[in-house]
């Protein structure tokens, strides 16, 4: 199995090379751009990586490869026999290497979330060319399939994560007993990344400035969990139909409001020296950039009856542990002071209730201490809540902690039990090329995430414009 990673950035360098370096594939074959050479060869060298790269000149601007990349792409997987790809690029060109990988009939791991679009948080069209374009992919990669087994997998890895799967299995275990669905959901999820103005302008890599932000970042993990979680108690009388979605976005004008240029100078004695960006040029600069927080509200209706309800908080302004104004280390995605703190509160009637919660106090514990407790590295819980009055049989609270089923795969800032639920979303792919199946995370499981993701970016957009930002979607 020769293997063709397209986008040998932070996270390819994080989670997908180590995860097959050591002979999971026969050969690895790395595709970037030209300008990304001397960091991607220096990360190679050092690292005595047994992987060829090759490098082009792309557009990201472009719904289609250029002819000159396409001829180079497509040498590559003639002289190296290519037959599996991993696309980890910016969402912006998911669509065409997706696009060019189904109709070469090539196996595709490729990065949440399905796609993204420019200016997608300010501009409705680009809003709902996401729907449109996961059409248009899922239509291809089904007549793929009807030629050859065809694996297309997407890198959710919270539904390889051990704990998601229990908060999953004792849903469905409470729904074949009393036929109650899923009836509310309360989910939040906090990056705990602060970027200086300077950062917020400037920075591509899971930033503003393309005109996409949180949602197209990590916030699609809640959507897909959402769907995930609430698919499992659909039935035949109780199927969703239609989603309906009212959504607020924190932008960089209002976080700037938040914390101002006043307040920065208070804070960071250095920061009108480092500063590049006036206020006004701040805001002149920011005003078609990507959301930073979104807080929505989600009615999941069954015909003309509401059967879910949902609150989604999407935070990229949240605690962090950042005490510096410059950072050295060019990926200020991780070990820039990010930590995360995520949490669900799922009820199921008068049946059940469920608390999922992974609070972080820092990034990385250099310490010898327990990893596992609240606060600490690797903390996440799971708390069930039964009826136990009603069935004799059901525990009233049972606790689970990812103590007791951490596998510690990975190392450095790539280790984490969301590092090791990626390292099982890998594996996954792999074994379903091997043996002829699908993965637990197949694109076409993705519709009703990218529909979600769509009806935020509109609803939101709407907002702005003094429109009904009430969106009604079929699902």
């Amino acid at each position: 199995m020769n293997l063709l990673i397209i986008g040998v950035g932070h996270h390819a360098r994080r989670i997908y090379i180590p995860c097959l370096i050591n002979g999971v594939v026969d050969n690895i074959y790395g595709l970037d751009l030209l300008q990304e050479k001397e960091v991607i060869d220096n990360y190679i060298n050092k690292n005595n990586y047994s992987i060829k790269m090759y490098y082009i000149d792309e557009d990201s601007n472009l719904n289609k490869l250029k002819k000159d990349s396409l001829k180079i792409i497509d040498s590559i997987v003639e002289d190296n026999d290519i037959d599996c790809v991993i696309i980890s690029t910016d969402p912006l060109t998911h669509y065409k290497y997706a696009k060019w990988a189904l109709e070469k009939g090539f196996h595709i791991l490729m990065d949440k979330p399905t796609t993204s679009e420019r200016n997608v948080s300010s501009n409705l069209r680009q809003a709902k060319k996401l729907i449109f374009d996961y059409n248009k992919l899922a239509k291809i990669y089904i007549k793929a399939k009807k030629k050859k087994h065809i694996v297309f997998s997407l890198m959710s890895q919270r539904r390889y994560h051990p704990l998601y799967k229990i908060m999953r299995e004792k849903v469905v275990e409470v729904f074949s007993e009393t036929n109650c669905p899923i009836t509310s959901i309360q989910t939040s999820h906090s990056d705990g990344q602060w970027r200086t103005p300077n950062e917020i302008i400037d920075l591509e890599y899971h930033g503003y400035n393309l005109g996409y932000g949180k949602c197209s970042h990590s916030g699609y993990h809640s959507m897909d969990i959402i769907n995930w979680l609430i698919s499992s108690t659909e039935s035949v009388s109780k199927k969703i139909t239609g989603v309906e979605v009212f959504t607020s976005f924190l932008r960089p004008s209002d976080f700037l409001h938040q914390i101002n240029y006043s307040d920065y100078s208070k804070i960071f004695p250095d920061f009108n020296k480092i500063n590049k960006y006036s206020d006004k040029d701040f805001l002149n600069r920011t005003r078609k950039f990507g959301e930073i927080d979104a807080f929505s509200n989600i009615t999941f209706m069954s015909g003309k009856d509401v059967q879910t309800l949902a609150s989604m908080n999407l935070i990229h302004n949240g605690f962090s542990q950042r005490g510096w104004l410059s950072s050295l280390d060019k990926d200020l995605y991780k070990g820039n002071g990010r930590v995360r703190q995520e949490q669900y509160i799922i009820e199921q009637g008068p049946f059940q209730s469920i608390s999922l919660i992974t609070y972080q106090s820092q990034e990385i514990c250099e310490k010898a201490e327990d990893l596992f407790s609240m606060g600490k590295e690797f903390h996440i819980e799971l708390h069930v809540f039964r009826n136990s009055n009603l069935f004799s049989n059901w525990k009233t609270h049972e606790t689970f902690n990812m103590r007791d089923y951490s596998e510690m795969k990975l190392s450095g800032k790539s280790r984490g039990h969301q590092e090791d639920a990626r390292h099982s979303g890998v594996m996954d792919f792999i074994d379903a090329i091997k043996n002829n199946k699908d993965t637990i995370s197949d694109f076409l499981d993705h519709k009703r995430g990218t529909v979600l993701l769509s009806a935020i970016y509109q609803s939101a957009i709407k907002r702005i414009s003094s429109k009904n930002a009430l969106v009604k979607i079929d699902f």
